[in-house]
């Protein structure tokens, strides 16, 4: 039995994987837990490790280029989230299908300045061809059309408890 944060770490790599993503670039941190464990231990994708959001994101461009398919980016929250944008702008310009996952504080936090908050809902705006705020316990519709260019994912997730993310696979 899974919790509602591990089905929904699934149902998202689930749509990752149906919409042709093969490879992951992974920045590590303990808020996107839920996403990277499940993901290090898929025999069904390869992936990536990097220490540092931008560097990870103009990879995976590099990537795109070379196999002609979608690369996603899975990053934490806060100022993670925000190396991404050069990337962004970059696939944007260049047409193409960058995914940017990047996880988040849970909704209920928003305004409220805890530490380390960053508003992350629509952050690449304009820079995205679809942007979406998701968080667990919300219906899930997610339509992945990678032919327009770069799409955010930004997955509102609970401080992660290591066993629970160990458990969840794909």
């Amino acid at each position: 039995m899974y919790t509602p944060e591990q089905e929904l770490a699934r149902s998202i790599l689930s749509a990752l994987l149906a919409c042709g993503v093969e490879e992951f670039c992974l920045a590590c941190g303990s808020r996107n837990a839920p996403l990277i464990y499940p993901l290090v231990q898929s025999r069904h994708v390869k992936s990536y490790h990097w220490p540092e959001e931008r560097s990870a994101a103009f990879f995976a461009l590099g990537r795109i280029k070379e196999t002609k398919k979608p690369v996603a980016v899975v990053t934490t929250s806060g100022t993670a989230a925000g190396e991404l944008l050069p990337a962004a702008m970059e696939a944007h310009y260049t047409g193409l299908p960058l995914i940017l996952v990047t996880a988040d504080r849970p909704k209920r936090f928003r305004g409220s300045g805890p530490p380390q908050f960053a508003e992350q809902s629509c952050l690449f705006s304009p820079y995205v061809a679809a942007s979406y705020d998701l968080e667990a316990g919300e219906p899930l519709s997610l339509e992945l059309e990678t032919g327009r260019g770069p799409i955010h994912l930004n997955v509102c997730f609970e401080e992660p408890q290591e066993s629970l993310c160990r458990e969840t696979t794909l």
